[in-house]
């Protein structure tokens, strides 16, 4: 979009102004008239409605302007003496129809002098906003119970109030040419590698784009991979994990409008910590992640095996079971890869389901839809009892995974691994683990290996990654984020 070309501060008036805003209806100009015995004044007001507290024109900016206007006539004001006790900030540069529009829907309230036509800017924003409440993604058990909301400059605070230094930068940028987003860039100066700051700030300057409002299409503007199967960052909402994030080395992107904040750079094993690792005791939560990386695993190759085994390597299967299975089948119309296929095709569309309806009604039709789905399915000859209970553990394996994006992204490779074993049977699934695994080792985020300290292998790492080690041992952050400051000592 083509803004208009910019125009001195002397030329902007009431009228041209009324023309730059001929259909919002919530935009206010309106004009005062101030007198005395010798002169008279004229002060015109620009503002928003919704966006401002504009009780605070009636109650403190008009008096404060009349009280103005009988000491000096605006005429010190105007030229930029003696403000009295209005934060009133001068627009001197110049100024394009894009900066008022901005300004205006900021919150701010423009003051124009006609007839020098000089024009101040006061904020008194009061965007509608929440306050901050639990994540409703990721519930705290023993962890902070605030959470980011829609508005940038609260999540800033959440994230300063439990940072108190002056190493913890924060930059700003304006993305969108119709939507002005406002997007935060927070890192630690001494920790993050000058290489990955250089990368994300050029990658964010470079973007153009009509209107930024998803953390989504950030995230897919500034990743290494457009196309990949994988996420390259992750996300949160709680500040308790994108500070801990920071600290180790990582940055933080916050976009205005999402309650969500992105982290980078994101590894596989970072994709599967949960933030409530940190209040838990090292022993459990080391089972626990052990946990979720054969959850992962199960989730993604169960249904595969189980079609390569049933379908074309039977013989692998103990008599006993095998005898089993083959009595339940007896008289199913279908054959083992379309139940498998239908029952996963319906698993997906409960979770779907479950996601767009509210949380306790969402949760209920999941869990009940799926019992009685699966019992009908039974009792109505259409499915094996075996194959409900193996699209059971593989649904349920996947809800231990804590990153939503890789959650979705493990129904996809799920599909293309039970794809290939339909047809090349347990060949066709060593060779999609070996694609699979070979695929996410070339994968980087903003030059980190996406696999490390797997691969490439860091034994010295690989312990911690995995493991939740005691503190006193958690000396040193990640070598993989070649970070400045490698120690976790606290000495300057």
């Amino acid at each position: 979009m083509n803004g208009k070309i910019l125009e001195p501060v002397e030329s902007w008036n009431e009228q041209k102004i009324k023309a730059l805003f001929p259909q919002s209806a919530d935009v206010q100009i309106i004009s005062y008239r101030f007198e005395n015995d010798t002169s008279s004044a004229e002060v015109i007001l620009i503002y928003s409605d919704g966006l401002c507290q504009t009780s605070q024109i009636g109650d403190f900016i008009l008096p404060e302007l009349e009280r103005l206007f009988r000491q000096n006539g605006f005429n010190e004001l105007i030229q930029g003496h003696a403000y009295g006790s209005l934060p009133l900030l001068s627009l001197e540069t110049r100024v394009t129809s894009e900066l008022i529009s901005e300004l205006i829907f900021e919150g701010n309230l423009l003051v124009l002098f006609p007839p020098t036509n000089a024009l101040f800017k006061i904020c008194i924003c009061n965007r509608p906003q929440r306050t901050p409440a639990e994540s409703s993604t990721e519930v705290s058990i023993k962890g902070p119970k605030d959470g980011f909301i829609e508005d940038i400059n609260v999540n800033v605070a959440l994230i300063r109030k439990r940072i108190r230094s002056h190493s913890l930068c924060y930059e700003t940028y304006t993305l969108g040419k119709r939507t002005k987003t406002k997007v935060g860039l927070l890192y630690f100066q001494d920790i993050i590698a000058p290489e990955i700051l250089s990368k994300v700030q050029n990658k964010i300057n470079r973007i153009e784009i009509d209107g930024l409002y998803s953390i989504n299409q950030l995230e897919e503007l500034i990743t290494d991979a457009k196309y990949s199967l994988m996420p390259l960052l992750d996300y949160t909402g709680r500040p308790d994990k994108a500070v801990s994030s920071l600290l180790a080395g990582r940055f933080v992107i916050i976009v205005d409008g999402n309650p969500m904040v992105l982290i980078g750079p994101a590894t596989f094993l970072l994709l599967l910590k949960s933030p409530e690792d940190l209040y838990f005791s090292f022993q459990y939560i080391s089972f626990a992640r052990v946990i979720r990386i054969f959850s992962f695993c199960l989730s993604v190759l169960l249904p595969g095996a189980w079609v390569a085994l049933s379908s074309f390597h039977p013989d692998q299967i103990p008599f006993r079971l095998m005898a089993t299975i083959s009595s339940a089948r007896i008289g199913l119309p279908f054959s083992g890869q379309v139940e498998l296929f239908i029952l996963l095709l319906l698993l997906e569309i409960f979770r779907e389901a479950g996601l767009r309806l509210p949380n306790s009604l969402g949760q209920t039709l999941t869990v009940v839809g799926g019992l009685v789905i699966g019992d009908a399915s039974i009792r109505a000859g259409l499915v094996s009892p075996s194959v409900v209970v193996v699209g059971a553990i593989t649904a349920v394996s996947g809800t231990t995974l804590v990153s939503q994006s890789l959650s979705s992204s493990v129904s996809v490779i799920r599909l293309l691994l039970f794809f290939i074993s339909s047809f090349l049977g347990m060949f066709g699934l060593l060779l999609g683990i070996l694609l699979l695994v070979g695929y996410m080792c070339t994968l980087r985020s903003f030059g980190v290996p996406y696999m490390s300290p797997i691969s490439p292998l860091t034994i010295k790492e690989l312990l911690g990654a995995i493991l939740r080690l005691p503190w006193s041992r958690n000396k040193t952050r990640p070598q993989s984020l070649h970070t400045v400051d490698s120690d976790r000592q606290g000495e300057d």
